[in-house]
């Protein structure tokens, strides 16, 4: 199966710059991708079908914060068996065993802090979604 044959990944970010990076980066890699700007609009694409597979979640958002968002997905018990990443330039300042807890607590797979490594956040996808690696880039034909 490739990214393309399972959900969308859904990037809920609030800068329109990373938020079109991001899509962009990884439609290139393979995967189809809704996009949100708030969390309120993340759950209606949660809600939606087909649900995405990964979400990608900002937590400094307007509308509805990341933390918000991770608190209304541990409500829904279909909705917590989708992978979290938070994505977020606050977690940059947490210890590692500070973002351990908070992960742990919170039901989410992986933090990385922004600005994101892209080869970090495709190998994050890669661990996360196994069925549905991307092709990598710089692998021999």
């Amino acid at each position: 199966m490739g990214p393309a044959d399972a959900g969308p990944l859904l990037i809920v970010e609030d800068d329109l710059d990373i938020r079109e990076a991001l899509q962009g980066y990884l439609e290139l890699q393979g995967y189809r991708v809704l996009v949100a700007d708030h969390g309120r609009e993340a759950l209606v694409h949660l809600a939606g079908t087909p649900r995405p597979s990964l979400i990608l979640l900002d937590m400094g958002l307007p509308v509805m914060d990341g933390h918000r968002v991770l608190t209304a997905r541990r409500s829904d018990a279909s909705l917590a068996k989708v992978p979290v990443v938070i994505l977020s330039a606050e977690t940059a300042e947490m210890s590692p065993r500070d973002r351990a807890v908070y992960a742990a607590s919170q039901g989410v797979s992986a933090i990385l802090s922004k600005p994101v490594d892209p080869r970090q956040l495709l190998e994050t996808l890669r661990r996360l979604l196994p069925g549905q690696a991307a092709p990598q880039a710089d692998a021999p034909a």
